[in-house]
């Protein structure tokens, strides 16, 4: 063998046992199988208390009692009011009308003494010989005069009642119009009946109802009305009270203050809208007291009204409004024959 050729054996001899030494090592590194995830246990543990989520219950049909029917309702229809016009305003008419006035009340205390009333300070009233103007003057009572008597006796003379009266030695006869009974304070303004018709009156001027109105005032009497206690008086009979609404009969009521304006119209016109601001609206009472705001006038009764019991409903003025913006409305109220009556109105206002 060359040497060549023992070269190559040796050779082939390595090569083969390389082959064996690296065939085993390579066996020996064979890939190892992927690491598992391991999640740890709290976590697991938090997964495994979460609840399952269940379709929800189906709802199982509640039975409940059966309504019996309700009878029908017959709707009854509401009182149809004329509203009231007060310049741009509209006041809505009372919806309930109050309940009849007695035809009587019992009297108020007046142990049958009478005093003159409606006769001013310069003035008097004459006591005659007999009923009416015809007759001779026997004598003169003063406007302030009072512990006037009545003897019983009347008598009807061109629509007026006449009565004898007598006060200390004289005796004789006047108009009853002028003489009103001398009634308890106390008794006067703690009276219901006097409640009840400051209500009716309210009612009447809330419904524009002039029968209403008219069945406030004493059949022969009338009512006195003044704008203010210095301008003249308009005295309504109980006839023209019951169209008094209705009624375009124009009457001079004085004199605006201020102007001077000559105050003329219609009821309607021109007192309606005051009685509705004044004395619907008013938020103040008082029993022979002139409630009054703020004013540059003087505030009295005209001559002869200081006779006859009041009372005075006030409209105060509104929080956002001027302190002259205020009304009062003062209502005398009578006695006669048994019942009580409405006697007068007098407006009062501020003044400049």
């Amino acid at each position: 063998m060359n040497t060549k050729t023992l070269l190559s054996a040796q050779l082939s001899t390595i090569a083969a046992l390389l082959l064996l030494v690296f065939g085993t090592a390579c066996g020996a590194l064979a890939p190892e199988p992927a690491a598992t995830l391991v999640v740890p246990t709290a976590i697991t543990d938090m997964v495994q208390a979460l609840p399952t989520a269940a379709a929800p219950p189906r709802a199982t049909p509640t039975s409940f009692p059966t309504v019996p029917s309700l009878p029908a309702v017959t709707a009854t229809p509401a009182r149809q009011l004329d509203p009231i016009q007060n310049g741009n305003a509209t006041a809505t008419a009372m919806a309930e009308q109050s309940s009849p006035l007695p035809t009587a009340v019992p009297p108020i205390a007046s142990n049958n003494s009478y005093r003159v009333a409606f006769v001013e300070s310069n003035d008097v009233l004459n006591v005659r010989s007999g009923a009416g103007v015809n007759n001779g003057v026997v004598g003169t009572l003063a406007a302030t005069d009072t512990g006037i008597t009545l003897t019983g006796a009347t008598a009807q003379v061109a629509g007026s009642t006449w009565v004898e009266m007598q006060k200390g030695g004289m005796r004789g006869w006047v108009n009853g119009r002028f003489l009103t009974p001398m009634l308890n304070e106390t008794a006067f303004c703690s009276n219901e009946a006097v409640d009840e018709l400051v209500a009716a009156l309210k009612t009447a001027v809330g419904n524009q109802d002039s029968t209403a109105l008219a069945r406030l005032v004493h059949p022969e009497r009338g009512l006195r009305v003044r704008t203010s206690w210095w301008n003249p008086e308009v005295r309504l009979s109980r006839s023209e009270l019951d169209t008094i609404y209705s009624s375009p009969t124009s009457y001079d009521w004085g004199v605006h203050d201020g102007s001077g304006l000559p105050w003329v119209g219609s009821f309607t016109e021109q007192i309606q809208p005051m009685l509705v601001q004044d004395l619907l609206a008013a938020d103040e009472s008082g029993c022979n007291i002139i409630l009054h705001g703020n004013t540059a006038g003087l505030v009295r009764l005209p001559d002869g009204y200081e006779a006859v019991n009041f009372y005075t409903l006030k409209r105060n003025p509104l929080p956002d409004a001027i302190e002259f913006d205020w009304g009062s409305w003062v209502i005398g109220i009578e006695q006669s024959d048994g019942a009580i009556y409405l006697s007068y109105l007098v407006h009062f206002a501020y003044e400049i």
